[in-house]
């Protein structure tokens, strides 16, 4: 026995060393891949950041600094020396200027909001119940049908703008709150996205339902949204997004300027000869708040549901 350990002893020596330095390149390995990855973070967050917090403290700033320090960079190309609240001031009408100009973007942002909350409201409603249609419902002809959905999605808005604008005009929707709603109630992309998270719910539960004699509708009210909740926030919050940086469909159609919304508000500030890029600075923070907020409050469903569509996929 002694003479059979002795004889394996050299070779299990090169065994755990060479075992301990594997362990050693794979550890440097790893440290390496980390360090680049935070790095790679960072410059992503350098990227992201970097011109929000120029514009937030250009906002903050008089208008003769904002572009006073761009070169070389520094520190006051970022941060301002002299800090003034004028710019929100003004586009609020607090300020003389404000009035003499006419801004109330109070009101824009309470229009954006209604036309939004609108928007999303009406717009899960039927989504909600197509994608319902699609998703549990047999019926001839129905990928057919789904196919002329999907395709909807592939005609650019530009494509459809004129005679969406007619049927808007025929409708006498022009110049209202109708007419930023009604071409927005229904999206093919929601009620594509939604089938995904309708379609994973066993049908079992669909099949018992019925056999307790419920509806379609109660068994689309009292299951499908309650376990697709999850997608349909999700929706919601991209819907919300969608409607609130709409810039092309309002100007078209909204002439009386105290139906606007917040995104032609801002663009007001740039005109033929000059830009108030304070103005136009503050406009874009104070329009970013409500969106920021409603992200941070249900981010929690949007990373779900992104978890889940990812999964699917």
């Amino acid at each position: 026995m002694k003479l059979d350990e002795l004889a394996s002893a050299p070779l299990s020596g090169p065994s755990i060393a060479s075992q301990t330095e594997a362990e050693a390149i794979s550890s440097r390995r790893n440290l390496l891949g980390s360090i680049v990855r935070y790095i790679l973070y960072a410059l992503l967050i350098f990227i992201f950041i970097v011109p929000f917090l120029w514009m937030l403290f250009g906002s903050l700033r008089n208008e003769a600094e904002i572009f006073a320090y761009l070169y070389p960079f520094s520190w006051k190309t970022i941060f301002p020396i002299e800090w003034t609240l004028e710019s929100y001031l003004d586009i609020f009408g607090i300020s003389q200027e404000g009035m003499n100009a006419g801004l109330n973007f109070q009101r824009f942002l309470l229009n954006s909001f209604l036309v939004s909350a609108a928007v999303v409201l009406s717009s899960l409603v039927f989504n909600t119940m197509a994608a319902y249609f699609f998703a549990r419902l047999k019926f001839p002809f129905k990928n057919v049908l789904l196919l002329f959905v999907i395709a909807t999605m592939l005609v650019p808005f530009q494509a459809t703008i004129v005679p969406l604008y007619i049927v808007v005009s025929a409708l006498h929707m022009n110049n209202s709150f109708a007419g930023l709603v009604f071409p927005w109630y229904a999206s093919p992309f929601v009620i594509f996205a939604l089938m995904q998270f309708m379609q994973d719910i066993p049908f079992d539960l669909d099949e018992a339902a019925i056999i307790d004699g419920a509806s379609y509708f109660q068994i689309l009210r009292k299951i499908i949204v309650p376990l697709s909740m999850t997608g349909i926030i999700t929706m919601a919050l991209l819907e919300f997004q969608f409607v609130w940086n709409l810039f092309y469909w309002p100007l078209i159609v909204i002439n009386n300027p105290k139906l606007q919304m917040i995104q032609v508000a801002i663009a007001t500030q740039t005109t033929q000869t000059q830009t108030f890029w304070g103005r136009t600075f503050a406009g874009s923070v104070v329009a970013s708040l409500p969106v920021i907020i409603l992200f941070l409050a249900l981010q929690k469903y949007y990373v779900q549901g992104v978890a889940v569509t990812g999964m699917k996929g």
